[in-house]
């Protein structure tokens, strides 16, 4: 999805779209290393591209928090379940 097409969604829309990669990773997190960090990858470019929408200026704080733990898990730093930062959302 184009940037543009991106910031027409509404805020919920988009925390629902990361919220879906998240699960995803998370139906992947110990079944398939290269599905979850695809999954992984995927919602980091969700988060980019949220925090590039203007409507998410005020709260980008808790957007860059989000991308920090994501990519944690995505260079194995974290090992817990994923499913944390689905219900973090």
């Amino acid at each position: 999805m184009n940037q543009e097409r991106w910031t027409t969604l509404s805020c919920n829309q988009q925390i629902a779209m990361i919220g879906s990669e998240l699960m995803r990773a998370h139906v992947w997190q110990t079944k398939d290393q290269e599905k979850f960090s695809s999954a992984l990858e995927r919602s980091l470019e969700l988060v980019d591209a949220t925090l590039a929408d203007k409507k998410w200026l005020q709260d980008s704080r808790m957007l860059l928090g989000l991308r920090d733990h994501i990519s944690q898990f995505y260079i194995h730093q974290r090992t817990d379940d994923i499913i944390t930062l689905y219900h973090a959302l």
